[in-house]
């Protein structure tokens, strides 16, 4: 069974690790995501700086709102590997019962599983938030799932973890960067 109490630990222990890994050298990180893959089987973290995004587009340019929202586009990322092995271990645990062999499709047990490895890497962002916004009161946060989440739910998540007048200008722009 996996322990997903441990993983969301695990993962806001090494969201804290790597923040202040990447301050020592950044003091303009502006936003970060947690980054998990549709096949739940990695995690790790991407943040991005008001520096290296004005290097990339200039406010008034159409690409604005891509490269300040869009976390391909962004300047740092970090793997968290050791837990990404663990979500590989379970998923190769229980092969059997997250593909339909026939099909190579994932069955109701593993979208049971992704649902819950999201709602625990939002829950870890919660609690890294909570841990950070009276240092860093306008750091944005997200959760993102590569070509799985639609806009609505990366609003929805959005919401969950950010201030209001960040939530309206991500949902205005949501079109520009999904």
């Amino acid at each position: 069974m996996f322990d997903y109490v441990e993983f969301t630990e695990n993962v806001v222990k090494q969201m804290k690790d790597t923040f202040q890994n990447w301050l020592a050298e950044n003091d303009d990180i502006y936003i970060l995501s947690l980054d998990c893959a549709r096949g739940a089987d990695s995690i790790g973290m991407i943040a991005n700086t008001d520096s290296y995004l004005y290097e990339q587009v200039d406010e008034d340019s159409d690409d604005f709102w891509y490269y300040k929202y869009c976390e391909d586009e962004w300047e740092l990322f970090e793997a968290f590997e050791e837990i990404s092995g663990s979500m590989r271990g379970y998923l190769e645990e229980n092969k059997a019962a997250f593909t339909n062999l026939q099909t190579s499709e994932y069955t109701e047990a593993f979208e049971s599983h992704c649902a819950k490895i999201i709602e625990s890497c939002l829950n870890a962002a919660l609690r890294f938030g909570e841990n950070v916004r009276a240092d860093f009161p306008d750091l944005m946060l997200n959760v993102n799932v590569r070509e799985y989440l639609d806009g609505e739910e990366r609003e929805e998540i959005f919401a969950k973890l950010n201030n209001e007048s960040s939530l309206r200008e991500y949902a205005e722009h949501i079109d520009e960067f999904i």
